[in-house]
């Protein structure tokens, strides 16, 4: 067991070294200083974009509270492992001035964009600011040149399927017990962004 570990370590390394992405002259969160600061929802209020960093977990995890019952799927280490050592890793943050909104977490998988998260506080649903992370997170993947978008979403989630639906993402198959915890079905959604 212990060979087998070593040689995945290897591997990894290898692969580390090797991979154009991780070898890039910035990591994906660095390579987005094209992205305005500032945008102006349909309502007229203004917000601003931070991208993610060590100090937007807090707010991270409080956007999670909100939307998600007091819960937290993704707790501190895990998004200190995505944002902050992940070189493959973006993290979307919208603010009204000091107060968090929304965040979008999301992965470079080489011709894919991931979803890995994306939360809105119940306060600012329905305002437009999810289709804005959707839009930049488009803008990213097309100057990324990538393929498409994906995500997972909760099959009993019907105002996020409709959101995704609404900006071109398609269902491509249902992942059976894929939420831990209480195993409820996902939808795997695809955006091709050679159609938008």
């Amino acid at each position: 067991m212990k060979e087998l570990i070593s040689h995945f370590h290897s591997l990894m390394d290898t692969i580390q070294k090797e991979s154009p992405i991780l070898n890039s002259k910035h990591s994906f969160s660095k390579r987005t200083d094209y992205l305005p600061e500032r945008y102006e929802l349909a309502n007229g209020q203004e917000v601003h974009l931070e991208i993610g960093q060590r100090a937007h977990i807090s707010d991270i995890l409080e956007i999670q509270r909100q939307g998600y019952e007091g819960k937290t799927p993704w707790g501190f280490v895990a998004l200190e492992n995505d944002i902050v050592k992940s070189q493959k890793s973006l993290y979307l943050l919208i603010y009204n001035g000091t107060e968090p909104v929304a965040f979008l977490g999301s992965r470079f998988e080489i011709t894919d964009i991931h979803i890995t998260n994306i939360a809105v506080a119940p306060a600012w649903q329905g305002k437009g600011v999810g289709s804005l992370l959707l839009e930049l997170l488009t803008a990213v993947a097309k100057e990324e040149k990538v393929s498409s978008i994906t995500l997972e979403v909760r099959i009993s989630n019907s105002k996020a399927q409709a959101l995704y639906n609404k900006l071109g993402f398609k269902a491509i198959r249902i992942k059976r017990n894929y939420y831990h915890g209480d195993g409820e079905d996902a939808v795997d959604m695809k955006l091709n962004l050679a159609k938008v």
